[in-house]
């Protein structure tokens, strides 16, 4: 549309300003202070309206514009939020997060409310009410870990989950009255808490970078690869997928429609306001860098709120809502008719196309049969019989030199396929794959493997001719990839269905090993036979006959087509289920799946993984064995420390005394600080790795958790607390194993 809007205000800060690191905040309760990071670990607070007279160790003055503070911190900073966490009192604080640890600090009294040490390293933080907890809660998320804190610094919340949290949002999704957590991943999943209980999980094609409301029970989100979308409750509403990435995102009512837009800013510079039911683009805008955050305030002080745009290079604009509707100026029926007058151009065009193709079928057919037609038609006209079907076939091939899922392409005729684009949202790197044809054949196979065991679309177009064609014609179909595709019967069968009872005569590939994961369900086998259907490519599907009246089980012996190790379903008709595999994370995966299938709310398991139980134990060593060395890195830290100040002191003293031990007092403060640098160089490489050792900690506690289901999976992420606050490496073994302590 051509519409255009100019800032109430701009200016330049002239800081570097760094990505989603901005927020803003009334520190004193009456006045917006704009707050992001800038270089050297500082953070820039800005307020046209307030200016701070006192300076201190963290807190100074900017000596050019004195409206501008800077928080000196001695720490690399993760993640910023503004928001009030004492329950009587209306000013804001200010949450920093870093590597090792999360600050609450008070601007306004210049001092710190509480620091908690959080070894998983920060990577996001949002204030605002949650569950029951009185007042407002602080969530801060890392690494597989989520915590919330209450304004004493109390933990009051503990969650584990699978990938980083670098994406956090409080919102009523399912319009209760009472706050949802969504967390966002950088494994690519949408995860939607109640309290402790895991409610939806949406899956994304890569790292989920904002989360943001739109109003009460939707949502909009963006991913590194340049998709953004909105969810109302637990359905995706729409996603669109540009080039560029999202890197900041709003609501705001920029065009006087009485309704809030989106406002969405990319790396590129630009700034789309859309319409958040279709994601339909309104207006552009054109930053000079990219944009870095958007904020909502009444930056102005004058009782309305602003969108505040901050950029890269340290601009400022901000923009408000207009008087009018800019919707109603623009003439919007002109710009519909002249989309329609487009669209139908293109139509008549391709009826055109059509109608060339029908004659040329009546007249050239008559006369000649479909082998000579691709000399009797130009090479301009693409021509091809009537009855051309495109035919997709989905399957898997389990040699040993060749295990993937193979998608079969191919025509009805003797027409010649010259290319295939296959279009996936998680199943590619760039999310479409290109093959082109060097000859003419009627028949292309395109292996695949899934790096996830995701259900997806597969969009497939083929263009189809002749090897003298010009003109193509273009075929589009959607098929489907089950869930679990990478996991199929290792034996030759036919298409026909086959009963239960032939499928428990075919013998495991290795035995089904002593991994496993065992439960009770109250369904039968026909059911169990339909969710194996829907959920696993195999090469015929399992029906429960009339033969089948005196099979007491179900013994489905599969085998990965990722690792080529063996993994067993068995079902018996009294409801004792186990599902066999190395991998935990496949079987709370598979006990997902089918507690879903069959509604089951409530349900406990016994798992026995002794794999993981002994990797379990090594990440428990390895872990006490790095805070034992941070410990003796921190005590050799503060010793050169003092080190230093005593050299210091002495340089000083012999400069009025004795002027020639100072050189000597220097050089030794010198080599000290070398070794000062050298152990806080151990000191990081030790703290990653502890971050790691946890992060894989976290993971398979999570994992363990998802072999049970409701009540019994949030119980045991209490038990998982507890064992781990007393590092009880026997009692986190059992909980694994029996969900209980």
């Amino acid at each position: 549309m051509d519409i255009s809007t100019k800032p109430v205000f701009s200016f330049s800060l002239n800081y570097k300003v760094f990505e989603k690191l901005v927020t803003c905040g009334k520190y004193d309760g009456i006045h917006s202070c704009l707050t992001m990071v800038t270089t050297a670990d500082k953070i820039l607070i800005h307020t046209p309206h307030k200016r701070y007279g006192l300076q201190n160790s963290k807190l100074s003055i900017s000596e050019i514009k004195n409206d501008i503070a800077l928080l000196n911190m001695n720490f690399p900073i993760r993640a910023i939020v503004a928001g009030r966490l004492k329950k009587d009192d209306e000013r804001d604080v200010l949450v920093i997060g870093s590597p090792s640890h999360v600050l609450a600090y008070h601007v306004d009294e210049n001092c710190n409310m509480f620091q908690r040490d959080f070894h998983e390293g920060v990577r996001s933080a949002v204030i605002g009410p949650y569950a029951n907890h009185p007042g407002n809660t602080l969530i801060v998320g890392g690494n597989a870990v989520v915590r919330g804190y209450n304004q004493d610094g109390t933990e009051v919340l503990w969650l584990i989950t699978a990938g980083s949290v670098v994406a956090l949002l409080l919102i009523d999704i399912d319009k209760d009255g009472q706050n949802e957590l969504i967390i966002g991943t950088d494994d690519g999943c949408i995860r939607i808490y109640k309290k402790e209980t895991l409610l939806h999980e949406f899956t994304e094609g890569n790292e989920i970078q904002n989360l943001v409301a739109l109003r009460t029970g939707q949502f909009m989100y963006s991913v590194k690869n340049g998709t953004i979308g909105v969810f109302e409750e637990n359905v995706r509403m729409w996603r669109i997928k540009s080039k560029a990435r999202a890197t900041a995102m709003a609501t705001y009512d920029i065009l006087g429609c009485e309704a809030k837009q989106m406002i969405v800013g990319w790396k590129s510079g630009k700034i789309d306001v859309r319409d958040p039911r279709t994601g339909d683009v309104w207006f552009r805008m054109k930053m000079n860098d990219f944009v870095c955050g958007i904020a909502c305030n009444d930056y102005r002080g004058i009782g309305l709120l602003d969108l505040v745009i901050v950029t890269a290079d340290g601009e400022i604009r901000g923009y408000t809502t207009p008087n009018v509707n800019m919707l109603t100026l623009h003439n919007i029926a002109d710009e519909e008719m002249s989309a329609l007058l487009t669209q139908k151009q293109k139509l008549l065009l391709e009826l055109k196309h059509y109608e060339n193709n029908i004659k040329y079928n009546k007249e050239i057919l008559s006369n000649t049969n479909e082998s000579n037609l691709v000399q009797s038609v130009p090479d301009n006209v693409g021509i091809i019989p009537s009855n051309t079907r495109l035919q997709i076939g989905i399957s898997t091939s389990y040699d040993s030199n060749d295990m993937n899922i193979d998608i079969t392409v191919s025509t009805n005729n003797s027409t010649t396929i010259r290319a295939v684009l296959i279009f996936a949202d998680q199943l590619f790197k760039e999310e479409t794959l290109i093959a082109h044809l060097t000859k003419d054949v009627s028949r292309i196979l395109i292996p695949l493997r899934t790096l996830k065991d995701n259900a997806q679309d597969i969009h497939i177009k083929a263009f189809v001719g002749y090897p003298s064609s010009v003109q193509f014609h273009v075929f589009e179909l959607t098929r489907q990839l089950p869930k679990f595709a990478m996991y199929t019967i290792p034996h030759n069968l036919t298409g026909s269905p086959k009963s239960v009872s032939y499928i428990n005569t075919l013998p495991t590939k290795d035995g089904p090993g002593a991994s496993y994961v065992e439960f009770r369900i109250s369904e039968r086998l026909k059911r169990i036979c339909i969710w194996v259907n829907q959920n696993f490519l195999l090469p015929s599907d399992i029906e429960y006959m009339t033969s089948d009246a005196d099979a007491t089980e179900l013994n489905l012996n599969l085998i990965s087509l990722r690792t080529a190790k063996a993994v067993c379903l068995h079902f018996s008709y009294d409801g004792k289920t186990r599902f066999y595999t190395e991998d935990i994370g496949l079987a709370g995966d598979l006990v997902q799946s089918l507690v879903q299938f069959l509604n089951i709310d409530n349900m406990n398991s016994t798992g026995c993984f002794p794999a993981v139980a002994g990797e379990v134990k090594d990440l428990f060593q390895k872990l006490q064995g790095l805070q034992d060395t941070e410990k003796q890195i921190s005590s050799e830290i503060a010793e050169h420390i003092n080190q230093i100040k005593s050299h210091l002191i002495r340089a000083e003293d012999a400069r009025y005394y004795n002027g020639e031990d100072v050189i000597k007092y220097h050089n030794e403060m010198m080599a000290t600080n070398e070794d000062l640098v050298k152990s806080y160089k151990i000191r990081l490489v030790n703290t990653n790795e502890i971050q790691l050792a946890l992060k894989r900690i976290h993971g398979i506690l999570y994992n363990a958790s998802r072999l049970r289901a409701g009540t019994f999976a949030s119980a045991m992420i209490g038990r998982f607390k507890e064992a781990l606050k007393t590092h009880n490496i026997d009692a986190v073994l059992k909980i694994i194993e029996m969900g209980e302590m």
